[in-house]
């Protein structure tokens, strides 16, 4: 599915971190060496203010803010002041985003949504290892559950080049 992604990954938290001066820790790291695809399009449930109690399809994506059209953090004066300390894993159908609080040892595990920036992170009080443990292969039956759709294309924020530093957009707004 997606070529080299562990060194992809790498990258782009190393990217993170330069540009934010913050460290990712070594749980994060050990996620994209330890065979992450096997948690892509895996489903979470999880209670958000703009959808209430519903379960997620995810979407494995680059643990990085960059080609990511979130105006809160890559528009204007980048609103969301929290962003250097979250980086996202995983995406959902309705954009929104599994992020990992970098201040944290243990990777622990919330949602961002753009719309509620504001708010910040709703929090799940999970580690990133208990939150992969609660990951499941379908929804219940029954349930609200919101799918990715088959069309969509995993690997296409995968392409950037995280080794480069130079000016971006996304570097020129927050310099």
């Amino acid at each position: 599915m997606i070529d080299d992604l562990e060194a992809r990954a790498l990258a782009a938290i190393a990217h993170h971190e330069r540009r934010y001066g913050v460290a990712a820790p070594d749980r994060l790291r050990a996620f994209y060496r330890d065979d992450p695809l096997r948690y892509h399009r895996r489903w979470a449930r999880q209670a958000l203010p703009l959808y209430g109690n519903e379960h997620f399809q995810l979407a494995l994506t680059p643990p990085t803010w960059l080609d990511k059209d979130d105006d809160a953090i890559n528009g204007p004066g980048g609103e969301w002041a929290d962003a250097g300390y979250h980086l996202p894993i995983f995406i959902s159908a309705q954009s929104l985003w599994v992020v990992v609080d970098l201040r944290t040892p243990e990777a622990r595990v919330g949602w961002y949504e753009e719309e509620s920036f504001r708010d910040g992170v709703v929090a799940t009080g999970l580690s990133l290892d208990a939150f992969l443990a609660g990951l499941a292969t379908q929804p219940p039956a029954g349930e609200e559950a919101s799918a990715m759709g088959d069309d969509e294309d995993d690997d296409t924020d995968w392409a950037a080049d995280f080794d480069d530093d130079s000016p971006r957009a996304f570097d020129v707004i927050r310099d």
